[in-house]
């Protein structure tokens, strides 16, 4: 695809790739990896960007930006079924409903207002 999509055709899309496949010197969130994964999309990701998470959750690759990293990744997203890429698809959507949906927002919100009035210890995602 050349050209950007936006709205429902930028879901579709993520939503019949096979693999999303993001390779990036530095990003400090790559936003479009979470929107692959939201779509139940595995994802392939430079270790510019910050998702090492993925290997760990079991729905994408984490390599470094060269060509033997993305070469195996490539492959092995490849040579997997697609009842397996399925699977990685899932546990990555549900991994961004859990941790990045609206319910969590509300929730790490509402912690950080009570830390702020005296009524809650430091949340962990605030820093010094």
């Amino acid at each position: 695809i050349e050209d950007p999509l936006f709205g429902e055709e930028k879901n579709v899309a993520y939503r019949s790739a096979d693999v999303f496949v993001l390779p990036s010197l530095n990003e400090n969130f790559a936003l479009t990896v979470a929107e692959a994964l939201a779509a139940g999309t595995p994802v392939i990701s430079s270790t510019g960007a910050p998702w090492q998470e993925m290997v760990e959750r079991q729905c994408g690759w984490w390599v470094p930006l060269s060509d033997g990293g993305f070469r195996a990744a490539m492959r092995e997203a490849v040579s997997a079924t697609a009842e397996a890429r399925s699977i990685m698809g899932q546990n990555g959507r549900e991994w961004m409903i859990r941790d990045f949906g609206w319910d969590a927002i509300a929730e790490r919100m509402l912690w950080a207002y009570r830390w702020a009035r005296g009524e809650a210890e430091r949340p962990d995602f605030v820093y010094d």
